[in-house]
C-alpha cells in the first residue's frame, strides 16, 4: 500500500465519519460520537500515558512534544493539558482542519499536514517528546519503518520517545470499510466508481524485536516495553525510548 494510498483512504474517512475513524467504538458509527465524550477519552488516555512515562523517568520535563498522527486532535489536545507547546502531525488535510476547529490552545497547539513519508518540516532535535499512540497501526510497516527512524531524527538529544504499535498481524481479513454513498446522482455515481478507492481501514503491526532494532540502532535507547490495552483486542506494546545524548 502506497503513501498515496494511505493518504487517500484517511482523506475519504475524514470525511465520511472522522471520529469513529480516529476511536473506532462500534456504537459511534455515523458520527454518533459526542464531541466532549470523543475528548475526553482522549484526556484519559494521554493522562494515564504521561503517569506511565513519570514512573519510568521521574522529574521529566517537556516543553515541546510532537504528536504523531494526530486525526482530528483527541490526543492533542489531552497533551497540552501536561506541556507547553504541542505540535499534532497528520497526512489527511481534513482531519488537519477539523482538528483546527477544536483546538482550545491555538496559542500553544498547532497542526501541520505532513502528506510525506518522512518528517522534514521538522529540524533535527527539535522535540523533548515524540508521542504516537493509535496511529502507526494504520500505516503500512515500510512506512512505519521510516517514521521510527525520524522519531530518532527530530527528537533532542535526551529527549523521549514514546508510541504505541501491535506486534502480532491481524487476522488477512481484519478490515474496517466505508462504502461510497449509493443514493446519489447517476453521473456522480459513475464518477465515483472511475476515480476513488474504497475508504479501508487496515492494521499493521512490526515484531518488538524488529521495533527496538530499527531504534536501538539509529541512537534510542529502550526503556520500557509494556502491553498497551488502549488499542483494542490486539496483542500491542508501548514502547517508551530515550535518545542518547551523542547522536
Amino acid at each position: 500500500m502506497s503513501l498515496w494510498h494511505t493518504k487517500t483512504v484517511w482523506e475519504k474517512l475524514a470525511r465520511q465519519d472522522p471520529y469513529w475513524a480516529v476511536l473506532t467504538d462500534p456504537d459511534k458509527t455515523g458520527n454518533r460520537w459526542e464531541i466532549s465524550e470523543f475528548f475526553a477519552t482522549g484526556q484519559t488516555t494521554v493522562d494515564q500515558d504521561v503517569i506511565s512515562i513519570s514512573q519510568t523517568v521521574p522529574g521529566f520535563r517537556a516543553d515541546r512534544v510532537l504528536d504523531f498522527g494526530c486525526g482530528v486532535g483527541r490526543l492533542t489536545q489531552g497533551l497540552a493539558q501536561h506541556f507547553q507547546t504541542v505540535d499534532g502531525v497528520d497526512i489527511a488535510g481534513p482531519m488537519i482542519d477539523l482538528a483546527r476547529r477544536h483546538n482550545r490552545y491555538p496559542e500553544r497547539v498547532n497542526y501541520h499536514l505532513n502528506p510525506a513519508g518522512d518528517l522534514r518540516l521538522f529540524p533535527d532535535d527539535h522535540f523533548d517528546l515524540i508521542y504516537s499512540v493509535i496511529s502507526l497501526q494504520h500505516i503500512p510497516p515500510p512506512l512505519i519503518k521510516g517514521y521510527l527512524i525520524e522519531f530518532v531524527r527530530v527528537c533532542r538529544p535526551a529527549g523521549l520517545i514514546f508510541f504505541q504499535l501491535p506486534a502480532t498481524a491481524p487476522p488477512s481479513n481484519f478490515r474496517f470499510s466505508w462504502y461510497p454513498p449509493t443514493l446519489v446522482k447517476r453521473v456522480k455515481r459513475w464518477l465515483l466508481t472511475k476515480t476513488t478507492i474504497k475508504a479501508e481501514m487496515t492494521m499493521n503491526s512490526l515484531k518488538t524485536s524488529e521495533v527496538l532494532g530499527i531504534l536501538e540502532g539509529n541512537g534510542a535507547k529502550s526503556l520500557k516495553v509494556s502491553p498497551y490495552y488502549a488499542a483494542g483486542d490486539l496483542e500491542s506494546f508501548s514502547y517508551l525510548l530515550q535518545k542518547g545524548s551523542g547522536r
